[in-house]
C-alpha cells in the first residue's frame, strides 16, 4: 500500500465533482457560474504532484457553501440514496451469515455506491455477493481476539448505515466499546448525525461520536478537541471508504484498517489492487 496521491486522471474527476455540487446547490444561474469559476480555481491551484484529490474537495465544498449559502447541498440526494440502500439492505443481508467475514463483506457492499455511476450499475453491484480482492482478515480477527478497548467505527456515506449496523453489532458483543463516528457536518453525501437519525438507526448505532469537522475522510488537525482525545486513546481503528484511505493512507499507524471498495484507478494504484476492487486492508507500521 503506497500513500494515496494525486494522478493527472483525478484533474477532471475533481471538475466533475465540482459541476455536480454546484448544481446540487443551487437553481440561480449566476450563483452557479461565481461557485463554479471560484471551485474551478481552487482545483486548478491546488493541484499538484503530492496533492490529495480529497483535500482539494474540501477546499472547493467549503467555497461552494459560501457562495450558494447552502449548508448541505447533497440533503436531498443523501435521502434518496439513504432510502433505496436501505431497501437493497433488506434484499441481500440474509444472505450474509453472522461470522467476522461474511459480516464485514457485508458492510463493504454498501460501499458500492456512487454518484459517477448509474443507479442501476451500483445496484447490480449491491447485489453480487462480495469477493475480496485483498483483506488483512486474520491481522484484524487476532486484534480483536487479543486486545480490548476502544474501536472507532469511521463511517462514510449516507445510506451504509444499514450494512454497518450488524458489523458494529458483531464487534460490541466482542468486547469493544465501539463507537460509531460521523462528520461534524454536512459535506459531500457523508453521513452526519442528523442523516443517521433521520435513517432510524441512530439509538441502534449509539454510543456515537463526531469528528467535529466537516471534511471528506479525516483531517485530524480540522477536527474537535474532544475528537483528537478519543482519536488518540482508541485501540483500533475501522476506516470506511475512499475519502478515509485518501486522507489517512500517509499515517503508518498499524490500529487503522481500511474497507472500502476501489471506485477509481489511481486509489486501486495506491492500494495494489484492481479498480473497483473489495479490500480490507491494515496500514503499515511506523
Amino acid at each position: 500500500m503506497e500513500p494515496m496521491a494525486v494522478q493527472p486522471e483525478c484533474y477532471d474527476c475533481l471538475l466533475r465533482l465540482v459541476e455536480l455540487t454546484v448544481d446540487l446547490a443551487t437553481l440561480n444561474p449566476e450563483v452557479r457560474e461565481q461557485a463554479r469559476e471560484r471551485s474551478r480555481a481552487i482545483v486548478h491551484r491546488e493541484f499538484c504532484p503530492g496533492a490529495v484529490p480529497a483535500l482539494i474537495a474540501n477546499r472547493f465544498h467549503r467555497a461552494i457553501r459560501e457562495q450558494t449559502g447552502n449548508p448541505d447541498p447533497y440533503f436531498f440526494r443523501k435521502q434518496k440514496e439513504t432510502d433505496y440502500l436501505g431497501s437493497l439492505f433488506a434484499r441481500i443481508a440474509p444472505s450474509y451469515p453472522q461470522d467476522l467475514d461474511s459480516l464485514l463483506r457485508l458492510a463493504v457492499a454498501g460501499n458500492a455506491i456512487d454518484y459517477f455511476r448509474s443507479e442501476g450499475e451500483v445496484i447490480r453491484e449491491i447485489l453480487t455477493p462480495v469477493t475480496w480482492s485483498q483483506a488483512h482478515l486474520e491481522p484484524f480477527r487476532r486484534r480483536l481476539e487479543t486486545d480490548r478497548g476502544t474501536l472507532l467505527y469511521l463511517a462514510d456515506n449516507a445510506g451504509e448505515q444499514f450494512f454497518d449496523l450488524p458489523l458494529v453489532t458483531y464487534l460490541r458483543s466482542q468486547g469493544w466499546r465501539t463507537l460509531f463516528v460521523v462528520k461534524g457536518g454536512p459535506v459531500q453525501n457523508d453521513l452526519t448525525r442528523e442523516d443517521l437519525y433521520a435513517s432510524g438507526l441512530g439509538e441502534a448505532l449509539e454510543p456515537l461520536a463526531d469528528t467535529g469537522a466537516r471534511t471528506v475522510g479525516l483531517v485530524l488537525a480540522e477536527t474537535s478537541a474532544p475528537f483528537q482525545k478519543i482519536y488518540q486513546e482508541a485501540h483500533l481503528i475501522l476506516a470506511k471508504g475512499m475519502g478515509h484511505f485518501e486522507t489517512m493512507s500517509h499515517l503508518r499507524d498499524p490500529r487503522i484498517f481500511f474497507l472500502l471498495q476501489a471506485k477509481c484507478p489511481p486509489v486501486a494504484q495506491a492500494l495494489g489492487v484492481p479498480h473497483r476492487a473489495f479490500v480490507l486492508q491494515q496500514a503499515p507500521g511506523s
